[in-house]
C-alpha cells in the first residue's frame, strides 16, 4: 500500500513540476532534479553524407609504421576445400610413385600456429614524390608457421616401394617466409581503422617434424602470398607516434616446388599450402593526423565559411600536391560563395538583438560580394536603417543634442544616398538650433553668423532664417542701449539688408533698420572720440613718466629708452676684443646735446 502511495506522490510531483520550468528544461522530482538538452547545431546540408563518405579526406599522410607484430591460429586447408580428408591434388610425388597418397590426416593435425612480423613499411608516394595519394605503405614481412599436432605419413606403405621411405616420420611444414607487404589503411574514425594487407616472397619449408640427422629432411621452397583484412583500435590519438592493437583475418597461399632430397627420404616433390588464421595483431605507426583541411571542412559544415575560407587557403598553399587538393579547392569556393550570405545572417542577428551599428558592418560586407537575389535584399535592410537613423537624427537635433546627430548622420552616409543627400539639410538644422542658442543669450553676432551659414547650405530655410534675422533686430533695438560693439550692429544691418534685398522689411523692419544705422552713428562716433582720447592720455602718462624719472649709470639699453625713447643719432663702434661700444646723442636745447655712452650695453658715461 504505501508503495502505491508514493508512486502517486511521484507521478504528481512530475505533472506538477512540468509547467514551472522553461520549456528548454526538464524537471524531476520537485524540480531538484533538471536536464537540459543538447542545443542543436545547424549543420550545412550534406554533412552526414559527407561524415560517413569522406570522414578524415584531408588527413596528414601516414608516413611510417616501423613494426607490426601478429600472432595467432591457423587452419591448413589444401589447395581445395576442406574435410576430414584434403584434396590428392595438394601433394605431388615422383612420377614412378604408385603407392597411397597422404591425406595429412585427421582435421587436428591441420592446427597450427604463426608469427607474423612487418618492418619498416614506408609510405613511398609521400617519401619519395612528397605526396601521398593513398595510404599505403610497403616494407618488409617475415612469416614462420608450424602444426601443432602433425600426422605420422604412411610409412609401412611407403616402404614396400622404397625402403628409405619405410621412416616413422610426421609431416610437418615449418615455413619461414620473406616477403614485400603492402598495407592499405582505411581510417574513418579518430579511434579506430581498417587495415588491407597483401604479401608476395619466398617461403622454406622442411618436410618433417622429426628426423635422426638435419640432412635426412628434405627441405623445398617456393613462392608466398598472403592476404588479410583486420581491425585496428587507436591508443593516444592526440599523439606524433602512436600504438595499436586488433585482430586480422588472414589467407595465406604456399608453393613449395623446389625440393631437396639428396638421400631420397621422401617420395613429395612438390606440396601447395593454403593457411586460414585470426591473428592478435600490435602495431605502431607515425602520421595520419588530422589536419588544418579537415578543420577547415568542420567550420565549412557549422556555417562559419569566413574562417572556412581562411584556413582552406593556408591548406592549399601547404599542400599543393594533396591526393584530395580538388576537394579542398571545390569547398574554398563553396565558402567564397556563401560569405556574403554568412554575413547577412550575422546581420540580422544583430539587427534583431539592437545592435545596429554591427549589424551595418555585416550588411555592407555583404554587399561587396552578393549576388543580385541577395544584393537586394540587403539594399533593402540598409534603406530601412537609415530611414530610422535619419528619424533618430531629427529627434536628436530637435533635442539639441547636435553631435551625437551629427555623428549619427556621418556614419548613415557611408551606405545610403538618401542620407547623403539630407545631409545639408541636417547641417542647417543644427546651425540653425546652435543659433537660437545663440540667439537666446543675445550673443547676436554669432547667432547672426550661424543664420547666414545656414542659408549658404541650405537654402530653402531662407525664409525661417529671415524670421530669425528680423526677430534678432528687434531684440538689438531694445537692448540698444547695452550695445557698445559696432560689429554687431554692423552685423544685423549686413543681415537686414539682405533680406530686405530678398523680400522688403516692411514698415516695422524698416524702421528697426534706420534706428540701428543711427545707433551705428553713434557708436561709431564715440569710438573715434574713445580712440583720440587714450591716445592723449598714453602721451600725457609717457610724459610724466619721463619727467619723473632720472637715468642712472649702469643702467641697459632698454631700462634708458623707457625714460627718454630713442636719440636722434646713434655712433657704433667696437673695442680690441669686439665689445659693443655706443654713443646715443638727445638734444637739449638749440646749442647743447645729451650724450650717453654704452659699453657691452651698459650705460657707463653721462655727459
Amino acid at each position: 500500500m504505501q508503495v502505491r502511495i508514493y508512486l502517486i506522490i511521484l507521478i504528481c510531483s512530475q505533472v506538477y513540476a512540468g509547467p514551472t520550468v522553461e520549456d528548454s528544461v526538464k524537471s524531476y522530482m520537485w524540480g531538484l532534479i533538471k536536464i537540459k538538452p543538447r542545443p542543436k547545431i545547424q549543420y550545412e546540408p550534406g554533412y552526414w553524407k559527407d561524415r560517413i563518405l569522406h570522414p578524415r579526406e584531408f588527413h596528414q599522410p601516414l608516413t611510417l609504421i616501423p613494426l607490426e607484430l601478429r600472432y595467432g591460429l591457423s587452419f591448413t586447408g589444401g589447395a581445395g576445400s576442406y574435410g576430414q580428408n584434403m584434396p590428392t591434388s595438394w601433394i605431388k610425388y615422383d612420377e614412378n610413385f604408385v603407392g597411397n597418397h597422404f591425406n595429412a590426416g585427421k582435421k587436428i593435425a591441420k592446427f597450427g600456429h604463426q608469427l607474423d612480423i612487418d618492418m619498416l613499411k614506408l609510405n613511398l608516394s609521400n617519401f619519395i614524390l612528397k605526396t601521398s595519394w593513398l595510404d599505403m605503405n610497403t616494407g618488409i614481412n617475415y612469416r614462420y608457421s608450424n602444426l601443432f599436432f602433425p600426422d605420422t605419413i604412411p610409412m609401412n606403405q611407403w616402404g614396400n616401394i622404397n625402403p628409405n621411405w619405410n621412416v616413422n616420420r610426421k609431416f610437418s611444414p615449418k615455413l619461414s617466409e620473406f616477403s614485400l607487404s603492402h598495407t592499405l589503411i582505411f581510417q574513418s574514425f579518430e579511434q579506430f581503422y581498417l587495415n588491407m594487407r597483401y604479401t608476395w616472397g619466398i617461403a622454406r619449408s622442411k618436410f618433417y617434424l622429426n628426423s635422426k640427422a638435419s640432412d635426412d629432411n628434405p627441405v623445398g621452397w617456393g613462392p608466398a602470398t598472403s592476404y588479410s583484412i583486420g581491425l585496428r583500435y587507436i591508443f593516444d590519438t592526440e599523439k606524433n607516434y602512436r600504438f595499436a592493437v586488433g585482430i586480422d583475418l588472414k589467407h595465406s597461399y604456399v608453393k613449395i616446388k623446389n625440393i631437396n632430397d639428396p638421400k631420397d627420404v621422401t617420395p613429395i616433390n612438390r606440396f601447395d599450402l593454403q593457411d586460414y588464421g585470426i591473428y592478435l595483431t600490435i602495431a605502431a605507426f607515425y602520421g595520419g593526423e588530422l589536419s588544418i583541411g579537415d578543420n577547415a571542412k568542420e567550420y565549412y559544415y557549422r556555417g562559419d565559411f569566413i574562417e572556412s575560407k581562411k584556413i582552406f587557403e593556408k591548406y592549399i598553399n601547404e599542400n599543393p600536391n594533396h591526393s584530395n587538393i580538388h576537394r579542398a579547392k571545390m569547398y574554398h569556393q563553396l565558402s567564397l560563395k556563401k560569405i556574403p550570405y554568412q554575413l547577412f545572417k550575422e546581420g540580422l542577428q544583430f539587427e534583431t538583438r539592437g545592435m545596429i551599428d554591427k549589424a551595418v558592418d555585416r550588411f555592407i560586407a555583404s554587399l561587396q560580394s552578393a549576388d543580385s537575389t541577395l544584393s537586394l535584399e540587403v539594399k533593402t535592410h540598409l534603406k530601412r536603417i537609415a530611414s530610422f537613423r535619419i528619424q533618430d537624427a531629427e529627434v536628436m537635433i530637435s533635442k539639441g543634442k547636435y553631435v551625437e546627430a551629427k555623428t549619427l548622420l556621418n556614419k548613415t552616409i557611408i551606405f545610403s544616398r538618401e542620407a547623403e543627400n539630407e545631409m545639408p539639410r541636417f547641417e542647417a538644422l543644427i546651425m540653425i538650433g546652435k543659433g537660437e542658442t545663440a540667439m537666446k543669450y543675445r550673443f547676436y553676432d554669432k547667432a547672426l553668423q550661424l543664420f547666414n551659414e545656414a542659408s549658404l547650405k541650405y537654402p530653402k530655410f531662407n525664409r525661417q532664417i529671415n524670421a530669425y534675422r528680423f526677430q534678432i533686430a528687434s531684440m538689438m533695438v531694445n537692448d540698444i542701449k547695452n550695445i557698445n560693439d559696432p560689429a554687431e550692429v554692423k552685423l544685423a544691418i549686413v543681415s537686414l539688408e539682405e533680406a530686405k534685398k530678398i523680400k522688403g522689411l516692411g514698415p516695422v523692419n524698416e524702421k528697426i533698420f534706420k534706428e540701428l544705422k543711427r545707433r551705428l552713428n553713434i557708436i561709431e562716433g564715440l569710438s573715434i572720440r574713445y580712440g583720440i582720447d587714450k591716445r592723449m592720455e598714453e602721451e600725457r602718462y609717457r610724459r610724466i613718466k619721463l619727467n619723473s624719472a632720472t637715468i642712472k649709470i649702469g643702467m641697459t639699453i632698454p631700462e634708458v629708452m623707457d625714460i627718454i625713447g630713442e636719440p636722434f643719432e646713434i655712433v657704433h663702434e667696437k673695442d680690441l676684443y669686439g665689445k659693443d661700444a655706443q654713443l646715443w646723442l638727445y638734444h637739449l636745447n638749440s646749442h647743447e646735446n645729451l650724450e650717453l655712452s654704452f659699453f657691452d650695453y651698459k650705460l657707463f658715461k653721462i655727459k
